[in-house]
């Protein structure tokens, strides 16, 4: 082959080939006409931004805990912010505008490795028999507070998530000293170092009479591995509402070995502890200790993994 007849092959391959990405190119834009894409993010927003396509607002479809949520703009918008995330987690956008379909992303929002500050001023308030209330104030955090945690000494029962900066403790026994500490946890579950620990002592009580036994306790293995869900009708007493009674649960007549009591509830999540049969029964106990007869018994076959 002659050098020119070379120079005029290599020419026109190059040509075929820029043709070819012109091509492509084209393709690539007219099946993403939206060209959505990720302009910014933070720990808890993601920042979004897209071209004008179709003719109708532009619908912007946003994944999140199996369910789409959905926001209609108007079509002199081009961006958007999605706000109120969480941390380290990712998620998927999609956007369209009537029949026309967009492109999707996918982002994955900033991790958060900061805890939050100790809650403060931990304090007691109401104290009774069987119940003592807190408040403190809030901790900061540069992604915000999910829940606090109360934990209390000694553990009768009680390690409570709540989201206010106050809870009530419930189902406490009487003439009895409890120690208490709060800590936050974050939109990224960091935890922070604890509060103040605060103490309080519960009044005395002349309470004598259990509450009821439980009844119709019923047992099923849902979720395999040991897993089982108890459900039963809860208990009266005489003096305590229902929601201060609490409920131990046995294993083929031992105490469940978690050492966590239900408390103000008609159902619980535990675990056998052999493999095959385990017999589940209840004890309903009330804030001055006093302790019911025993449910039924139920028996279920277990498989432990």
């Amino acid at each position: 082959m002659s050098t020119r007849a070379a120079w005029r092959l290599i020419a026109g391959l190059l040509v075929l080939i820029a043709l070819t990405v012109v091509v492509t190119s084209a393709a690539t834009a007219a099946s993403n006409p939206a060209n959505l894409r990720v302009t910014a993010k933070t720990q808890t927003t993601v920042s979004l931004a897209w071209d004008s396509f179709g003719n109708s607002d532009y619908v912007l479809h946003f994944w999140e805990n199996g369910n789409w949520t959905r926001v209609t703009l108007p079509r002199t918008q081009r961006s958007y912010t999605w706000t109120g995330l969480i941390p380290n987690v990712q998620y998927f956008f999609w956007i369209k505008s009537g029949t026309v379909a967009g492109n999707s992303v996918m982002v994955t929002t900033d991790p958060d490795r900061t805890p939050p500050s100790a809650p403060g001023n931990l304090r007691t308030g109401t104290v009774t028999a069987s119940q003592i209330s807190l408040a403190w104030d809030a901790s900061t955090d540069d992604s915000g507070i999910r829940e606090y945690r109360v934990s209390v000494s000694p553990n009768e029962g009680n390690l409570v998530w709540t989201g206010p900066t106050s809870a009530t403790l419930v189902g406490l026994a009487p003439s009895t000293e409890y120690t208490f500490t709060v800590t936050a946890q974050d939109l990224g579950y960091n935890l922070s170092p604890p509060s103040n620990a605060v103490s309080a002592t519960t009044t005395a009580s002349t309470d004598t009479t259990p509450p009821t036994a439980p009844t119709s306790l019923h047992v099923s293995d849902e979720d395999g591995c040991g897993e089982v869900d108890l459900r039963w009708p809860q208990s009266t007493d005489d003096q305590d509402p229902q929601s201060a009674i609490r409920y131990r649960v046995f294993i083929n007549g031992e105490p469940d070995p978690i050492g966590i009591d239900a408390i103000g509830v008609g159902r619980w999540i535990t675990y056998g502890v052999v493999d095959g049969t385990n017999t589940f029964f209840l004890k309903a106990i009330d804030s001055a200790g006093n302790v019911s007869a025993p449910s039924n018994s139920f028996p279920i076959v277990l498989n432990i993994c």
